[in-house]
């Protein structure tokens, strides 16, 4: 199974969607202190899901060569939650991101895909040593959220937080195959 999505020009208000202001479920949560929101996948984008939505979340201030970018100690946080619409608020909106939908990308386009759901990883770097930490603490491939993806447009990304990289995510998921931990297990820049 492949599912893959890219930016739509227009933005959403629920849903799958990229960067502006994150879901409302997260008013009080202290996340907001610290890290900027970057995206969401809403609950029927994938079976994992189980009927929640997933947002990802990146700590403020992170860039590259920061050494903050592998599991278990990475820069990036995925939320697993009710769905839940965008707040009416200014905070931990991501400062390099436009806000837009995500839609669904066919496989026979030539569109490119910010977020990739499929079994295994495709790796910027072809070194596997530095995904052993996040499987060996029995997480499996979920998605990557990769910035090729993004538009090449002013308009939507004036800056790549991870160098026009990738960042991995993982799941431990229960016996009828659904998630109940997601976490970033690395981030890969080219």
């Amino acid at each position: 199974m492949e599912i893959l999505l890219g930016v739509a020009s227009d933005d959403a208000a629920s849903g799958s969607r990229l960067a502006g202001t994150p879901p409302a479920i997260f008013a009080d949560d202290p996340v907001l202190t610290s890290h900027d929101y970057v995206l969401t996948l809403a609950a029927d984008t994938a079976p994992w899901l189980g009927g929640r939505e997933v947002s990802v979340f990146v700590r403020r201030g992170f860039g590259i060569g920061d050494p903050d970018d592998c599991y278990p100690d990475i820069a990036v946080s995925a939320v697993l939650h009710a769905p839940s619409s965008r707040a009416d608020t200014d905070s931990a909106i991501h400062p390099f991101l436009a806000s837009r939908a995500l839609e669904t990308v066919t496989t026979d386009t030539h569109a490119q895909s910010l977020i990739r759901i499929a079994e295994e990883p495709h790796r910027i770097q072809d070194e596997e040593s530095f995904l052993e930490p996040v499987r060996d603490a029995g997480f499996t491939f979920l998605f990557t959220f990769d910035e090729e993806g993004l538009p090449i447009d002013d308009e939507v990304v004036s800056e790549y937080q991870f160098g026009y990289g990738a960042v991995h995510f993982f799941g431990r998921l229960d016996a009828a195959g659904i998630a109940t931990e997601i976490v970033a297990g690395l981030i890969e820049n080219s």
